[in-house]
């Protein structure tokens, strides 16, 4: 049944999510006590992670537009649009849907969120490394070495 092809897409896509999420916290955690190897690791696991989102994401659209044709939808009567089309009846299938549906969106907004934290990180890092670098070695037209010594 597609129905359950959906659903099944969408619990992938929360646990992906949620790997993507815990990555991002080990992210932080590696930023803030300056391990480059874990850094390392977490650009790569996000690298993974990222590109199975994406291929749910894609299938999972794929299988909607297939479901609602070419009508016009929202992000609010999408769900109408599914049921309607698949003849989903069952109030606990709907709410099912609707609810990994709403926690794949608080999902999201963590993600984004521990994003942004990690973004302004290692921009602060760099601007760290910058200032330390003139700091210690003077403007930026003095030489780092002497090619006389």
């Amino acid at each position: 049944m597609i129905y359950n092809k959906i659903i099944d897409l969408m619990i992938a896509q929360k646990t992906k999510l949620e790997e993507l999420l815990e990555s991002l916290k080990l992210m932080q955690q590696s930023i803030i006590s300056q391990q480059y190897d874990n850094f390392q690791q977490t650009i790569d696991m996000h690298q993974k992670i990222l590109a199975d989102v994406r291929n749910i994401e894609k299938d999972r659209t794929k299988l909607i537009k297939s479901v609602i044709g070419s009508q016009n939808y929202s992000k609010n009567n999408l769900p109408d649009l599914i049921f309607t089309a698949l003849k989903i009846q069952d109030t606990k299938e709907r709410q099912n849907y609707l609810t990994l549906r709403n926690e794949i969106a608080e999902l999201i907004k963590e993600v984004t969120k521990y994003n942004f934290e990690n973004m302004y990180l290692i921009e602060h890092s760099r601007k760290f490394i910058k200032d330390l670098i003139v700091t210690l070695y003077g403007s930026k037209n003095q030489r780092l070495l002497d090619k006389k010594a």
